[in-house]
């Protein structure tokens, strides 16, 4: 039996699996990674518990020592490796856990539906190893302060990517008093680009180093989706088929969302100024694909005269077009997206926020605290305190 190591706890709070390391270590690499790729298993995804928070527990305080004690008499609610194939995982009956839908399509891959409204604050914990999650969310709120008026914006959907290489135990508290609705793609990571047959190189770069063995830890990325996708996740809480089809229905959907979420990050490899426009798009089409460009290189984006010789038109075309169809300047669009993929990751608190800000392209702290309290209303420290569970909103 493996013992494993303990380090810090990282908790989440759309009811998504972020992670803390664990799992014995050979030369800084697990002995799940010293496998060689042709003997790898499928994703570990072990069975599933839940406990209710005490009244004044820190959970992010809280030690390894005793987060294992707040564990022991802990309930196992799901069973992800005892479900055969091509069917739904069982679940206990816990009401306290809302409605979770989960189909094991094969040992390599499962979808979860998530359609919860949670009013005690409960704690979740399993055991994963060699997985990248793709995490559909369906709409997202973008809060913005002018002085002391508050306006929200619907920035649309958006994917968590997660991968997560060796042996950690994972940790979820989904947010109470509030719905939470969303799709999750489980998949092995080790053999995916065998499995999909893509080439490695079309991916980024933060990706090929997990898989190559360069990088060892879990990494999330945010990447929002476009107009194009249409509502992804919508006729899973509407379910048009059930009996044997529904079966049928949820292998279909488990590899269209897979499909969608590699090819957005086949996408997020970066901005080619080599590729050439069409011009037989419309300036209304031009403009939405810079528009595409910018939602996944927000982080690193291209300059203005980049851009611009890319879509093949003028910077003041670019700049007034822009200004025009999606009522913000490109800068300030840029800033918008970087501040709500923080968000998410901050949320997800699988990182620190110097970490969360260098991911959505701040190299100077005093910089993304600066953006992130001009959209926010606040500090990403205490923003990130005012969401755990129970919390009170963070006023303007």
């Amino acid at each position: 039996m493996m013992v494993l190591a303990r380090s810090h706890a990282k908790l989440g709070r759309y009811d998504r699996k972020v992670c803390r390391s664990g799992g014995r270590r050979y030369n800084g690499r697990t002995a799940r990674d010293t496998l060689p790729a042709c003997t790898m298993p499928a994703m570990l995804y072990d069975d599933e518990y839940a406990v209710p928070i005490p009244p004044g527990f820190d959970l992010e305080a809280a030690s390894a020592a005793e987060l294992s004690r707040l564990f022991e008499n802990a309930r196992c609610f799901s069973r992800f490796h005892s479900a055969e194939d091509g069917s739904f995982v069982h679940y206990d009956d816990t009401p306290a856990l809302g409605r979770t839908l989960s189909y094991r399509v094969d040992g390599d891959g499962m979808l979860e539906i998530n359609d919860s409204f949670l009013r005690t604050p409960t704690v979740l914990r399993n055991e994963v190893a060699d997985i990248i999650t793709f995490q559909f969310i369906s709409s997202l709120k973008r809060s913005e302060f002018l002085g002391d008026h508050k306006n929200i914006h619907d920035l649309g959907p958006a994917i968590i990517v997660t991968a997560i290489p060796g042996r950690e135990f994972t940790y979820r508290v989904p947010k109470i008093n509030e719905t939470i609705r969303h799709v999750v793609v489980y998949t092995t990571l080790s053999n995916l680009m065998a499995r999909m047959g893509e080439p490695l190189d079309a991916y980024p770069a933060w990706l090929k180093d997990i898989l190559e063995g360069r990088h060892h830890q879990p990494r999330q990325r945010v990447l929002f989706l476009e107009d194009v996708h249409g509502d992804l996740t919508g006729p899973f809480f509407r379910r048009p088929v059930s009996g044997e089809l529904l079966r049928h229905w949820m292998d279909a959907k488990f590899h269209e969302l897979l499909s969608i979420g590699l090819q957005i990050l086949k996408n997020d490899d970066g901005f080619v100024d080599q590729r050439r426009h069409d011009t037989s798009y419309t300036r209304g089409q031009i403009i939405r694909r810079a528009r595409t460009i910018l939602n996944r290189e927000y982080a690193n984006p291209p300059s203005l005269e980049e851009l611009a010789r890319h879509l093949g038109i003028s910077e003041t075309q670019l700049k007034s077009g822009f200004k025009s169809l999606l009522g913000t300047t490109i800068r300030q669009y840029i800033i918008a997206r970087r501040i709500e993929a923080a968000r998410l990751l901050l949320s997800e608190n699988s990182h620190s926020i110097s970490e969360i800000g260098d991911i959505v392209g701040y190299q100077d702290h005093s910089a993304f605290t600066r953006a992130f309290r001009r959209l926010s209303g606040c500090t990403p420290r205490a923003w990130r305190r005012s969401h755990r569970p129970g919390s009170a909103a963070v006023s303007a």
